[in-house]
């Protein structure tokens, strides 16, 4: 099979995760790209959002020796009473010479180039893994179609390493790209925020109409397709709106529908960027009502539904 038309031999990631059990089956490498064209409120991974490198300070680890005030080439770090952070980041040029100086390990640049080459090495030292759990190699994000020559053909050297693939997308993506990585995919992962395309945009800053002409063209590939939509109370925890995923799911011919319970892990990353986290403060799903969830889009049949990934 061909390359991309436009390859690339370097993507940028922000993290290797090993021994996944999620994700696609099998024990499994997690490859997480920068990038992504949706805010969701609730992000888990919002350091995966930009492309470019990003610091994160984890301030628990600080031990405001100030070492990292006195390599600062812009003077951006500057350590007061009551201040967690210490950062300026209106001033900070992401030069890394404080995560240089750090002994702790509390500063950190998110986000690193690596080539095709160097990212199958990686996953090569998991392949007896792959082999005795039938597991492989799922790339996510931020959105990997934002990289889709370099997710491309990196899936197609693991093909030719007999490497099973999953993708995990949002789907937002020319279909030119999307079908190109899919032409090299065994499992997709379709990550549908929200069904309407009013509440989707509320939710995300952008609407699902091209997500959702996407996926009506991807079910026609021979890709496996799993659709996957998160629980956010508040949000995503109506009986209307699982009700018509769950009905998009059996229109559309999608055996598997993954419902993924809101957790607030993502919420200590956006103090670690600086930022404010969006949903402010939410409660996880209970167990009875995460299982109501499933029942109510289990109840046409001709789906088997799960919770989590």
């Amino acid at each position: 099979m061909p390359e991309h038309p436009n390859p690339s031999r370097t993507g940028v990631i922000f993290d290797i995760q090993r021994y996944s059990i999620h994700d696609g089956a099998g024990i499994r490498t997690l490859v997480f790209m920068k990038g992504c064209p949706l805010r969701c409120l609730w992000c888990c991974n919002p350091e995966s959002q930009s492309s470019l490198s990003e610091l994160v300070v984890n301030s628990a680890r600080c031990i405001r020796c100030g070492l990292c005030a006195d390599v600062c080439p812009v003077e951006a770090i500057a350590f007061k009473p009551g201040d967690d952070t210490a950062q300026d980041r209106t001033r900070c040029q992401i030069c890394g010479a404080c995560v240089n100086a750090c002994p702790t390990g509390s500063r950190a640049l998110q986000g690193r180039v690596i080539t095709i080459e160097d990212l199958l090495r990686e996953v090569e030292r998991d392949a007896l893994f792959y082999r005795v759990s039938g597991g492989g190699v799922t790339v996510s994000g931020g959105e990997p179609l934002i990289q889709a020559p370099f997710v491309a053909d990196f899936f197609r050297a693991c093909r030719q390493r007999g490497i099973d693939t999953a993708l995990e997308t949002c789907g937002h993506a020319p279909w030119e790209d999307f079908a190109w990585v899919l032409a090299y995919t065994d499992t997709v992962l379709y990550d549908l925020k929200h069904p309407d395309a009013d509440v989707h945009r509320h939710l995300t800053g952008i609407e699902n109409d091209l997500i959702l002409a996407n996926l009506r063209r991807a079910v026609d590939s021979p890709s496996q397709i799993i659709l996957r939509m998160p629980l956010i109370p508040g949000y995503t925890t109506d009986a209307s709106t699982v009700r018509a995923v769950a009905h998009l799911a059996r229109t559309l011919g999608i055996s598997e529908l993954h419902l993924l319970p809101y957790h607030g892990l993502g919420e200590a990353k956006y103090k670690a960027l600086g930022r404010d986290y969006g949903v402010g403060d939410l409660t996880q799903p209970s167990a009875k009502q995460i299982e109501e969830l499933k029942s109510i889009a289990e109840e046409d049949g001709g789906i088997s539904v799960r919770i989590g990934g």
